[in-house]
């Protein structure tokens, strides 16, 4: 192999792998593309950026450009008076805890006396209001509710330690984004999945009675569907 085809062989491995690598990161751009298209079409909104804290935020924790990012958000679900300037954030003092992940709203500056109380142990949390959310009306505060993720075929209790901190919106109190939001005080163990669920549209809050117990047991033959009658679940046990 003389050293003439050895270079021509070197520099045609070099562009294969420079062809390679455009290919790829085309192919992560269509990627993406796609899954915002798809959001588009799941929830029929467009998607908005919104200031996000990735490690979460708690009391007294000044917002820096170091702790807080923007990210994408589908508008139909943001939370109302959500923040979509950094600048807006930068220097403001955290009054109510953010968790990980969760878009940074007006309520995390709530002056002391304004401030929703959290209960200990748990992490506040806005979460948009929609027709299939379950909260028709809205919810007293301090009321305890349980969360349930819509899944195929049924239902599954992420937790039935919620409890409703603050509704806006739903009594006539406008917004920003013209955004129905209840703010939730859940465990931390749950917070991921309850932000994934409100994000995808399956996150249902449920009333139950003081002595209601086992709300876990049977949960996936549970509707997914709210406000169905006892005679549509009859004929679907049928």
């Amino acid at each position: 192999m003389t050293l003439r085809f050895r270079v021509v062989l070197s520099g045609a491995c070099a562009l294969l792998a420079v062809l390679l690598c455009l290919a790829y990161a085309d192919s992560v751009r269509q990627d993406a593309v796609r899954q915002r298209s798809e959001a588009l079409a799941r929830y029929g909104g467009e998607v908005v950026s919104l200031v996000v804290a990735p490690d979460g935020l708690e009391v007294g924790d000044v917002v820096s450009r170091t702790n807080v990012t923007t990210g994408d958000w589908v508008a139909e679900l943001t939370p109302e008076d959500a923040i979509t300037s950094v600048d807006d954030a930068v220097g403001r003092k955290v009054t109510v805890p953010l968790a990980a992940g969760a878009p940074l709203t007006r309520l995390n500056f709530r002056e002391d006396e304004q401030s929703v109380e959290v209960p200990a142990g748990h992490v506040a949390l806005s979460v948009a209001v929609s027709e299939k959310l379950g909260l028709w009306g809205g919810a007293p505060n301090g009321t305890r509710v349980a969360a349930y993720e819509a899944v195929e075929g049924g239902a599954r209790l992420m937790t039935d330690d919620v409890t409703v901190l603050r509704s806006t919106g739903v009594d006539g109190e406008g917004s920003a984004l013209g955004r129905s939001t209840v703010t939730i005080a859940v465990p931390p163990d749950s917070v991921s999945a309850v932000l994934s669920s409100s994000t995808a549209g399956t996150l249902r809050l449920v009333m139950p009675a003081a002595d209601v117990s086992g709300l876990g047991e049977g949960e996936m033959s549970a509707p997914i569907a709210v406000g169905s009658t006892s005679d549509e679940n009859q004929r679907g046990t049928q």
